[in-house]
């Protein structure tokens, strides 16, 4: 099974849904139109997507295909009709099914919250880099993930991924990190605590201090 869900990958990557819209002259634009994290990453999720996983990704590419084709119960979060229409088009012509696959479209910050609170054991970020947005997208995501349940963060090559979130994954030991590569990081959730909660009950973050410097 695991041989044919890596297969998979090499196929999709092969083939991939042009879902992105490129800009002449633009240095990031790849030559099929569609961004991508490394395939290490997508066979690290594929370990762990046995049809019927509950998943969601905000954020929607080559990642999206592979859901669809592991047969997960997933839910995917773009601002982009075009980006709908484009990878509806592409899992059609390659005889992908889509009947677990649901796309909400709209900015993840303002359609998270709206989502139903269902249990979730795998949880994609790779939507809006810009900061605070990978930080929101990890509150309302990884509050419905399971204990058990994993956190895939892309781009982490990015400050404006890093800031605040890195920092407190790495210190809260209800966090594991599963595997990382290059770009990507895979935390598996250790309970299922509220993230919701006050300073008092992270102690692993440090104590208080008498002030606070910072240079300017």
């Amino acid at each position: 099974m695991l041989d044919d869900a890596f297969g998979q990958v090499t196929r999709i990557l092969a083939d991939p849904p042009s879902v992105h819209p490129t800009t002449a002259g633009n240095p990031g634009d790849l030559p099929d139109g569609v961004w991508r994290t490394e395939q290490a990453c997508y066979e690290f999720m594929a370990q762990h997507c046995p049809p019927g996983t509950r998943t969601l990704e905000t954020g929607l590419g080559v990642s999206t295909a592979l859901f669809a084709l592991w047969q997960c119960d997933h839910t995917c979060i773009t601002p982009s009709p075009q980006e709908k229409e484009h990878l509806s088009t592409y899992l059609e012509s390659r005889g992908i099914d889509a009947s677990s696959l649901r796309i909400e479209l709209g900015l993840s910050q303002f359609v998270l919250p709206t989502l139903n609170r269902t249990p979730l054991d795998l949880v994609f970020i790779d939507g809006c880099h810009g900061f605070p947005v990978p930080i929101i997208d990890w509150f309302y995501t990884s509050q419905r993930l399971r204990a058990g349940g994993i956190v895939v963060l892309d781009n982490l090559n990015a400050p404006s991924v890093r800031l605040g979130l890195l920092d407190f994954l790495q210190a809260d030991p209800r966090w594991n990190l599963l595997s990382r590569g290059s770009w990507w990081a895979a935390w598996q959730r250790q309970t299922s605590h509220h993230l919701h909660e006050d300073w008092i009950t992270q102690p692993f973050l440090g104590p208080l201090t008498a002030t606070w410097e910072v240079t300017i």
